[in-house]
């Protein structure tokens, strides 16, 4: 899934005015036996959280007990607005009412402290790498990780 923002660069009479699209989220999937990793880049906002939770919400499905780990990679998420934790927080109790696996990996710094703020990782599974978070979810998912990268 790849979401851009239209981006208006300005301009004058020399110089007309162009647009160009300007990447704010892309989220890009991997296997891992079976668990399913989702890298997020970008932003997390009112712009990109109803289509980021078009795209998570048919994987949290899959995500039951004996079925699929869903992990999140947010080494590359830049920002989470309160949209953004609104989505989350649906994955995750969809997630533990079908008795699934689901969490979160590898936060940077500046989304961290707005996630430690909100108590985040009380009601989430956060962990510091996703080589970490398979290692603790599913055994079979980390073996392949640690194979495959």
């Amino acid at each position: 899934m790849d979401l851009a923002r239209r981006v208006d660069p300005g301009g004058d009479a020399r110089h007309p005015r162009s647009f160009f699209e300007e990447p704010i989220m892309q989220v890009t999937e991997q296997r891992f036996d079976n668990a399913l990793l989702l890298k997020v880049s970008g932003r997390l906002d009112r712009d990109t959280a109803d289509e980021f939770k078009a795209t998570l919400l048919p994987h949290v499905e899959k995500c039951r007990l004996g079925g699929d780990v869903l992990l999140l990679d947010f080494s590359d998420l830049e920002y989470v607005s309160s949209l953004g934790f609104q989505v989350l927080l649906l994955a995750q109790q969809k997630a533990k009412a079908q008795s699934g696996s689901f969490g979160v990996a590898a936060l940077q710094p500046a989304v961290k402290s707005v996630l430690d703020v909100a108590n985040f990782a009380r009601v989430i599974r956060c962990f510091e790498s996703v080589e970490n978070a398979l290692g603790v979810m599913s055994h079979s998912a980390h073996t392949a990780y640690l194979q495959g990268r």
